[in-house]
């Protein structure tokens, strides 16, 4: 077997309580190990005077489902587009997020019937391991378990849904808002049923965190609110927080890994619920109740954004301005709406400056790191180039509010985040962008973590953190970010100064949970009669197959 040695290096690594200890890290047979299993051919790597952290985790992006797609074609004739994004290709989409230390991606919102083409571009998006989440909150076929609130039922369908399509948890996303094709109104809040069922949308956030716990998922259910990036927005997380709160549920992981969530709910990104900048509300409820955590979802300002979404308040926004973008808009089967366009951020746009100080606040105030993950919303809020100066403005007072003073001058009046003097450290860094996601995501056993039996992931960083204040010297860190010397995955070294290497397979993560029922049902079989009488497909289509060596179920 492989056996890498990385020897003399500053190990910093949050789930093992290590912060800048002069530490060996042995990798053998892909995995971290106390002692080799013999002395003979052992690649070196000596990191002296350098820093060596866990690989990079994202755990809220869109990369490889249809819409990504679309926006490759809506963007092919596109200059801006091409020139920065490069048509969004799935080697770009590699190459990039490898560069800035990555090695595993979650593709966000999947609808079960495009599963498929989600598993397809999986295969094809080299060296990343990577997981699904399935959109569930509006499909129709568990109405009636929706309804009637069978938890039982469902999961046995659920867990079913899950093996077909090699997905690894639940996305929650504007409950059974498609029925809005048929009536042409959004409804006015989350409590109102809807007009084709007898059920709410706050009873789809509830009962789908039900279902998660029933099967012990690794992930908690991971949740976009309604009001996305709209005045609705903060009282609707509002209303779905209260609520989930209620359940008194426990967090109930079931695996056979050591490192398990914490969190019953996961907001997705938090930076775009409150449009007036003040995070009171949520950053209060985030420090009194550790069962709910988020992703950050960090602004970039790039010159041309690609706007991938199922939310129909935000695209009813955009297309009652005037937009100089191409919309693609279809409905998936009865699983919910789907639309791809660009757009632009603006420094002079007070609403896009709250978003960007949004994720800080959030950041900077909210108590406990391990309840935050950093995140750019993969590529509707920033592209990946922009990462290393985004951690720039975590870690200095400084950077920030260089990067702040051209903004529009009524943000800069009366926004609080200039008037906020806190600083992460180095190692609530790491928390946030690779320890706690991978925890989040009920995977830190295996990333994030640079303990014995982990996967031998991490990254070198070219920098002495003992020679320089973060503070003051925030370009070197954002030097060592921008171009990060070593990204090791599983032992191999997949990037070394400037050269990355494309070859390796990455695998697919998924889960099934853990069913179990004491009777015998004919719910399947049911189902299977929904598909085929109001579908275009058949239930057994569904199913996605995965080569043994590059798939990997958490059980």
């Amino acid at each position: 077997m492989d056996k890498l040695l990385i020897k003399n290096g500053s190990i910093f690594d949050p789930l093992n309580d290590i912060e800048g200890e002069i530490k060996d890290i042995l990798i053998e047979g892909g995995k971290i190990v106390e002692k080799f299993s013999n002395q003979t051919d052992i690649k070196e790597i000596d990191a002296k005077n350098k820093t060596v952290v866990p690989s990079a985790i994202d755990i809220h992006t869109h990369i490889t489902s249809q819409q990504v797609d679309w926006i490759r074609l809506l963007g092919s004739k596109n200059k801006k587009f091409q020139e920065l994004w490069e048509g969004m290709n799935l080697n770009f989409i590699a190459r990039e997020f490898i560069s800035k230390g990555y090695t595993f991606l979650v593709e966000a919102n999947v609808f079960p019937s495009l599963a498929k083409q989600t598993i397809f571009n999986f295969k094809s998006l080299p060296v990343l391991d990577k997981a699904a989440l399935l959109n569930i909150s509006n499909l129709w076929p568990l109405e009636l378990e929706f309804q009637r609130g069978s938890e039982e039922e469902a999961c046995e369908f659920l867990s079913d849904l899950l093996f077909l399509t090699k997905s690894y948890g639940f996305k929650i996303y504007n409950p059974f808002e498609a029925e809005s094709w048929n009536f042409q109104r959004l409804r006015e809040n989350l409590k109102i049923k809807g007009r084709l069922y007898n059920f709410s949308p706050l009873d789809v956030y509830k009962n789908c965190t039900k279902y998660n716990e029933f099967l012990g998922l690794p992930h908690s259910v991971h949740a976009h609110i309604e009001g996305y990036e709209q005045n609705q927005g903060k009282e609707n997380l509002t209303s779905v927080l209260k609520d989930i709160t209620s359940l008194n549920l426990e967090t109930s992981p079931q695996n056979n890994l050591n490192i398990n969530r914490s969190q019953l709910f996961h907001i997705a990104h938090a930076s775009s619920y409150n449009l007036d900048g003040d995070n009171t509300e949520l950053i209060e409820v985030l420090n009194k109740n550790q069962k709910f955590d988020l992703d950050l979802a960090f602004l970039g300002f790039d010159r041309i954004n690609p706007l991938i979404t199922c939310d129909r308040r935000l695209i009813n926004s955009l297309i009652s301005h005037e937009n100089p973008y191409q919309l693609i808009r279809a409905a998936v089967e009865s699983e919910g709406d789907s639309y791809a366009t660009f757009r632009n951020f603006d420094k002079n746009d007070r609403l896009y400056c709250n978003f960007w100080a949004n994720a800080l606040d959030l950041a900077l105030n909210i108590n406990n790191k391990w309840q935050m993950q950093f995140t750019i919303n993969f590529p509707n809020y920033a592209h990946i180039k922009n990462v290393a100066q985004i951690s720039t403005w975590l870690m200095s007072e400084k950077a920030r509010l260089t990067y702040m003073k051209d903004m529009n001058k009524e943000f800069l009046k009366d926004n609080s985040l200039q008037n906020n003097h806190k600083e992460l450290t180095f190692n609530e860094y790491v928390i946030l962008t690779r320890s706690s996601p991978a925890k989040s995501f009920g995977i830190g056993s295996i990333k994030g973590n640079l303990g014995t039996k982990a996967d031998g992931d991490l990254n070198i960083l070219n920098i002495n953190l003992e020679e320089i204040d973060l503070s003051k010297d925030y370009k070197e860190i954002e030097k060592a970010l921008e171009n990060i010397e070593y990204v090791i995955k599983q032992g191999n070294v997949i990037k070394k100064g400037d050269l990355i290497d494309l070859k390796q397979e990455g695998r697919i993560f998924w889960t099934r949970g853990n069913f179990k029922s004491g009777k015998t049902t004919n719910l399947l079989s049911k189902k299977k009669e929904f598909y085929q009488k109001y579908y275009s497909i058949f239930y057994e289509t569904l199913q996605s197959k995965i080569s043994n060596n590059i798939q990997m179920e958490i059980v």
